[in-house]
């Protein structure tokens, strides 16, 4: 196995040890490893970890769009506002609404939403996909799915809009990609 190809990919290694670690790799020559740690052994490094050529059982390069797996499963990174953060993290909020743009196209049925909460990135939810529902528009999507589950809480309901939509996307943008309906559960 040639480490030196694993440079600046994001990967998924798994040592000797069975334990598993993602994410973006850098390649350390035997060179560099002599001068740094007095051990002249090619490694690669995942964040603060270290692994030695005779540590790593396996090297895999992740599924293109995902930065990382979780749960074996392709991982995709969104963040969101502190209420429907709240709203997902309690259970009440089973639907986000996005654009289907190039970002949320990459999505599949079973994948990882890891969800930042905009505020304050160290609060993070992991959801799976459960459900991909593509609409050409707001409207037609708010016709279709209970918005109870898109998180509107029962006395916004009377007042639910597409419209309130707009805050987050463009009307331009929202005609060019169409909207999309992810269906998640809270893992």
């Amino acid at each position: 196995m040639k480490l030196s190809a694993f440079d600046d990919k994001y990967v998924r290694v798994t040592d000797k040890f069975g334990d598993i670690f993602d994410g973006l790799c850098m390649y350390n020559s035997d060179e560099y490893m002599l001068a740094e740690y007095g051990r002249e052994e090619e490694a690669l490094q995942i964040d603060h970890w270290l692994f030695y050529r005779w540590q790593i059982e396996t090297v895999a390069l992740l599924p293109e769009g995902a930065q990382k797996l979780w749960l074996g499963k392709p991982m995709h990174e969104m963040r969101l506002a502190p209420k429907p953060f709240r709203l997902v993290e309690a259970g009440k909020k089973t639907v986000e609404l996005r654009l289907n743009d190039e970002k949320r196209r990459k999505l599949r049925v079973g994948d990882v939403i890891r969800f930042e909460k905009a505020d304050e990135e160290d609060e993070v939810l992991h959801v799976f996909v459960r459900g991909l529902h593509p609409f050409k528009s707001f409207s037609e999507l708010y016709c279709a799915l209970p918005l109870e589950k898109c998180g509107y809480l029962p006395e916004e309901l009377a007042h639910a809009s597409p419209e309130d939509m707009n805050i987050y996307y463009s009307e331009e943008e929202q005609r060019r990609w169409g909207v999309l309906g992810i269906e998640i559960e809270l893992i």
